[in-house]
């Protein structure tokens, strides 16, 4: 039921990230009463952008899809009437792996006969590549017709079965790894296992032995849908949600963080570390299921310490922002993932590549006079740095050393080009950023050991209480968070209508 009491919100969500704008920005729009209480000075979260030096970064390396059919980022814009400002790029990336530039194309045919002519066994490759994106095309089309997912009562599993039941053949691929499936296909070549695993820790944060193939498809494959790139950044992306929340009546407030959230009566409070005090009907937490626990007190806090030791583990990033001036090749992509070779490893990062994206070259909004912005991103462990105390400092900058000599030898161009900005910022950093436990970003990686079912729902078991972002099915990624919030949506909006 709609509220019109004074002081009284309909919906209050913790977090600006995707997650929480797509969410807020939908039930605003249907005209529910709506607050977002965001603790940064900018929505976004992990999605966003910043500046700095007269220049503008995004918070971490990334790449943008999901505006094909029955994607999230498609619906979003359908349902609010709004076109994100977007430029699509071909091609998606290049990945620099044993000396060799493996170009990431769009096209799935073209992009066959890439991988086959750097990989070999042509028929093997065929064979796997055209199963992933027939389980992809399969995963983006159900996960869009299923907000209700994972179901939480009879009448949502009665829902799951007005799918098409021709669509039920991937799910024995929840069951078989990536890797066992390549395998299956006939794929043995160790370069491309290689390839394959630091593909999917830039997109499920675990390996190909660790990925089941149904979720491992997507993440696999997201080149072979359209890429974009937002020119001024990814906060344009979503201050275009933002507007869409402002203009239908709904209110965000940045540096406001949310230190509590309690249930009274028959309203949530939820209450800022400043002291300040917001009423609502129902609440929906857009932060890491980690946090959780020390937002609420009794029965939730007890759920809330479960489920985050459910999923105790998971990566926090090393990041770099550098600016250099514009001496690379005229056909160099926006995207670029640089494997790391056994003896450039280095103590402090755990992944075996670097993601790097530029801007482009025309967007004077993030740089200008012929300067490029580059962020770079790995894992890392957020327990080393948060171990670390008096050495910090000098284990910081010993990495973006190291991180750069990579960069000096292995991306086209970097090794000419003058620095004029360079700086970097680990687990420690996330988290007084975006205030997530420990840095963690990136959700939770995916695991062989977790069915289908096994996700901490969006809707919790207090009534009111409701969940998205990259801590929740389905998962990181824009895409996947912005369907989290919109899953959230139809959930909210359903229990509305029964409490009429």
């Amino acid at each position: 039921m709609k509220t019109n009491e004074p002081g009284i919100y309909d919906v209050i969500v913790a977090g600006a990230g995707m997650g929480g704008m797509s969410a807020a920005a939908l039930l605003s729009a249907d005209g529910y009463n709506v607050l977002v209480l965001e603790a940064a000075h900018v929505p976004g979260g992990c999605s966003s952008s910043f500046q700095r030096k007269g220049h503008i970064f995004e918070s971490g390396a990334t790449t943008l899809i999901g505006f094909d059919e029955h994607q999230p980022m498609r619906i979003l814009e359908e349902k609010l009437g709004i076109t994100i400002p977007r430029k699509a790029i071909v091609p998606s990336m290049t990945v620099h792996q044993d000396g060799k530039k493996i170009i990431r194309w769009q096209e799935r045919e073209q992009w066959i006969g890439e991988v086959t002519g750097h990989f070999g066994e042509a028929n093997e490759q065929r064979k796997f590549w055209e199963l992933a994106f027939r389980v992809s095309d399969v995963v983006w089309k159900v996960s869009g017709r299923n907000p209700f997912f994972p179901p939480l009562k009879p009448s949502e599993y009665a829902k799951l079965l007005k799918n098409d039941p021709r669509d039920v053949w991937v799910l024995p691929h929840a069951l078989r790894s990536v890797r066992k499936t390549a395998k299956k296909a006939g794929i043995s070549n160790p370069a491309f296992f290689r390839f394959l695993d630091e593909q999917l820790m830039i997109s499920s944060q675990a390996h190909s032995h660790e990925t089941p193939f149904l979720f491992g498809a997507p993440a696999i494959t997201y080149t072979n849908y359209t890429n974009y790139y937002v020119p001024g950044g990814l906060l344009e992306m979503v201050r275009s949600v933002q507007e869409v929340l402002e203009q239908t009546g709904g209110v965000l407030k940045t540096r406001t963080k949310v230190a509590s959230i309690r249930k009274r009566g028959e309203l949530w409070h939820a209450e800022s570390e400043k002291g300040e005090r917001f009423r609502g009907r129902a609440v929906v937490s857009n932060l890491p299921v980690w946090n959780m626990a020390d937002l609420t007190p009794g029965k939730m806090k007890s759920y809330f310490r479960r489920e985050a030791e459910r999923y105790d583990q998971a990566w926090g990033a090393f990041t770099m922002g550098i600016v250099t001036d514009d001496v690379y090749p005229e056909e160099i992509t926006l995207h670029h993932q640089i494997h790391i070779d056994p003896q450039e490893r280095v103590e402090g990062l755990d992944s075996d590549s670097l993601f790097v994206s530029f801007s482009a070259p025309e967007d004077e909004k993030r740089s200008k006079n012929g300067k490029r912005v580059l962020n770079v991103s790995t894992h890392a462990d957020p327990d080393y740095w948060l171990s670390l105390n008096g050495s910090y400092e000098t284990g910081k900058a010993r990495v973006q050393e190291a991180v750069t000599r990579v960069l000096r030898t292995k991306l086209p161009g970097f090794d000419k080009a003058e620095i004029d900005v360079i700086f970097s910022s680990t687990p420690v950093s996330w988290g007084n950023w975006v205030y997530r436990y420990k840095g963690r970003v990136g959700g939770i990686p995916q695991s062989m050991n977790r069915s289908l079912l096994d996700w901490t729902p969006a809707k919790t078991p207090f009534g009111g209480l409701y969940l998205c972002g990259d801590t929740v099915f389905p998962g990181q990624g824009i895409p996947g968070v912005t369907l989290s919030g919109i899953n959230v949506y139809y959930r909210i909006k359903e229990d509305f209508k029964k409490n009429r």
